[in-house]
C-alpha cells in the first residue's frame, strides 16, 4: 500500500460568466499508509472534487499530490495504481459478476489462471460466490455494491477511493455495508479514503476524518476528539446526532468563577468554573455549546448542574431514549435522554440541568472554540 500527501492542493473552476470559481482551497493533507480517512462536509464543499484530482480524474490547478512518493499530477489515472468505488456501481450492464471483477486484469493481460485466482479470492471475502453467474440486473443494491467494491480488490492496488458508495441504499443497507468495508480495511490492511456526506459513516469508520467547509479543511482529527474537542462552530454543529446545542448569551463575572446568561430573555443561566481563555469574553456575547446527552431531565434523580426551566415543545420517542425539543424562551435545544417520555408532555414545563463540565465556549465572531 502507499502513503498520500496533499500540498497546498487548489482547484479553480472557470465559471459561466469568466470568473474564477474555487471549489478547493489550499488543501494540506498525509494519509498514511494503510489509513482509513474519511473526508466529511455538506454537498458543494469540496471533498469529492478532491478524492477526483487524486485519481486523476480532475485537473489540479495548483498544489502537488504524491502517491507513494511519486508525484502524479500528470500521470494519467490507469497509471496510478488507485482504484475507485463511485456512488452509482459503474457496472457493465452486459457483463456476468465474473466478468465485471475480471474485466480490469484482462485489459491488463493478467494470465487466466491469475485472473481465476483473484476473481474467486474476492467473491470469497465479499460473500458474493454465488452471484458470480449473474447480471447487475438480477443483484439488489447491497448486492451491485459488493460487486463494484470486489471490482476495487481484485486490482490490488496501492489505494481504495470510495465516493459516497453506500448513498444509493437503504438505512439497514447502509450500516450493514458500513460494517462490511470497515472490515474489508481491517483485512486488506490498505489505504482508503472515503467521501460521505453523512457524519454517522465518518464517525463510525474513519481512523481520522477530514471535515470540509465550502472548499477548505476546518479540522483533521479521529472521531472522538473531534467530537470531544470541535476546534468551531462548524465541526461542533456537523458532528453528532442530534447536533449540539448553541446559545447565544453573555458572560458574566462570578463569586464561584463565572455566570453565563442567556440573551435575549432566555432561562438559562448558567454557572461555570473559573477559565482563563474565557476572561476576554467577560461582559461580552459569547455563545455556548452543549451536546444533547450532557442536558438532563431533572427527575427524582436530582441530576446535578445548572438547572433552568423550559417549554417541552415536541418529544421524539427513539424506543431506547427520547429526543427532547425545549424552548427557552429565547432559543430550542434538544435534550437527549433515556426517560420513556410520549407527545403528552409537549406543552409542560419541565426542569432542566446542564452538565457545566461539558460545556463548550465560542467566539461569537470567529466561531473559535475557546481552549485553554
Amino acid at each position: 500500500m502507499a502513503k498520500v500527501i496533499l500540498q497546498s492542493v487548489f482547484k479553480i473552476y472557470k465559471s459561466d460568466h469568466g470568473k474564477n470559481v474555487t471549489a478547493v482551497r489550499n488543501f494540506n493533507l498525509e494519509v498514511n499508509d494503510r489509513e482509513f480517512v474519511v473526508f466529511v462536509g455538506p454537498s458543494g464543499c469540496g471533498k469529492s472534487t478532491t478524492l477526483r484530482m487524486i485519481a486523476g480524474l480532475e485537473e489540479i490547478s495548483q498544489g502537488d499530490v504524491y502517491i507513494d512518493q511519486l508525484r502524479v499530477n500528470d500521470v494519467p489515472p490507469k497509471d496510478r495504481d488507485i482504484a475507485m468505488v463511485f456512488q452509482n456501481y459503474a457496472l457493465y450492464p452486459h457483463m456476468s459478476v465474473y466478468d465485471n471483477l475480471a474485466f480490469a486484469l484482462k485489459l491488463r493481460n493478467f494470465s487466466r489462471s491469475e485472473i481465476q485466482r483473484r476473481v474467486q479470492q474476492t467473491a470469497e471475502i465479499l460473500g458474493i460466490e454465488s452471484y458470480l453467474d449473474r447480471k447487475p440486473k438480477a443483484l439488489s443494491g447491497g448486492q451491485k455494491q459488493r460487486v463494484a467494491v470486489g471490482r476495487a480488490i481484485v486490482r490490488q492496488p496501492k489505494v481504495f477511493l470510495f465516493d459516497e458508495p453506500l448513498s444509493n441504499l437503504d438505512a439497514k443497507m447502509r450500516v450493514q455495508m458500513r460494517s462490511e468495508i470497515t472490515k474489508l480495511h481491517q483485512r486488506l490492511q490498505a489505504t482508503m479514503i472515503y467521501v460521505t456526506h453523512d457524519q454517522i459513516e465518518a464517525m463510525t469508520m474513519g481512523d481520522r476524518i477530514v471535515v470540509m467547509k465550502d472548499g477548505v479543511i476546518q479540522q483533521v482529527n479521529t472521531p472522538l476528539h473531534l467530537y470531544e474537542e470541535p476546534v468551531n462552530l462548524f465541526v461542533a454543529g456537523f458532528l453528532g446526532s442530534p447536533p449540539m446545542n448553541f446559545v447565544r448569551g453573555t458572560l458574566h463575572q462570578s463569586a464561584g468563577g463565572l455566570l453565563f446568561k442567556e440573551s435575549y430573555g432566555g432561562s438559562i443561566a448558567c454557572n461555570l468554573s473559573a477559565r482563563d481563555e474565557a476572561i476576554p469574553y467577560i461582559g461580552k456575547d459569547i455563545v455556548l455549546g452543549i451536546r444533547p446527552e450532557d442536558i438532563a431531565l431533572v427527575t427524582g434523580e436530582r441530576p446535578s448542574g445548572s438547572r433552568f426551566q423550559a417549554v417541552v415543545d415536541m418529544v421524539e420517542a427513539m424506543g431506547a431514549e427520547s429526543h427532547i425539543h425545549l424552548q427557552t424562551g429565547a432559543n430550542m435545544l434538544v435534550c437527549r435522554s433515556d426517560a420513556a417520555l410520549g407527545h403528552s408532555e409537549i406543552g409542560r414545563r419541565r426542569e432542566f440541568a446542564i452538565n457545566v463540565e461539558k460545556v463548550h465556549l465560542f467566539d461569537p465572531i470567529t466561531t473559535v472554540r475557546l481552549t485553554p
